[in-house]
């Protein structure tokens, strides 16, 4: 085998291994964060379910007790406009997303919806001690407009890596 057909079989071998070492890497990434989106109508209440035992083995060793949630609601009201605040949840709301400082949502600021949903991020935190159970918190994010409640959702957080608690 001449040196020229030897280089072009380790550049494919190379070119493999980094493939599945992508492959790898994003599958260890898909359950870093949670979508949900639902619909709300006034006086509602919906449920979002996270199982922290879902995260790959990267996330559950190097960052387990902060986990993201991206929130899309398609209110019911074309027109309202919510503010909303997180009950029995440690958590930071923010209209922010993705990468950088995430700017905390202050608990009178209006939330208006674009294309007819609202988009919030909530960063959730865990402590050590809750990480070692298999309900790991439950909250809720209440929505509020002008005339009171509008809506509720209700985060579920479990950690299906612990057996019994």
């Amino acid at each position: 085998m001449n040196k020229k057909m030897l280089k072009r079989v380790l550049a494919f071998v190379l070119m493999a291994a980094v493939m599945v070492g992508l492959v790898f890497f994003r599958s260890e990434n898909n359950y870093d964060k949670h979508y949900f989106r639902a619909k709300l109508a006034r006086g509602q209440e919906v449920h979002c379910r996270i199982d922290l035992g879902k995260e790959g083995e990267l996330k559950y060793l190097l960052q387990p007790n902060i986990y993201t949630l991206y929130l899309r609601l398609l209110p019911e009201d074309k027109q309202a406009q919510l503010r909303c605040e997180g009950e029995g949840l440690q958590l930071l709301l923010s209209r922010s997303s993705k990468k950088g400082l995430w700017r905390k949502l202050q608990p009178d600021e209006m939330i208006k919806q674009y294309k007819g949903q609202m988009s919030v991020s909530a960063e959730l935190y865990f402590s050590p001690e809750q990480l070692k159970q298999r309900h790991v918190q439950q909250g809720k994010i209440k929505l509020y407009d002008a005339k009171g409640l509008y809506g509720t959702v209700v985060v579920d957080v479990i950690n299906s890596r612990v057996k019994r608690d």
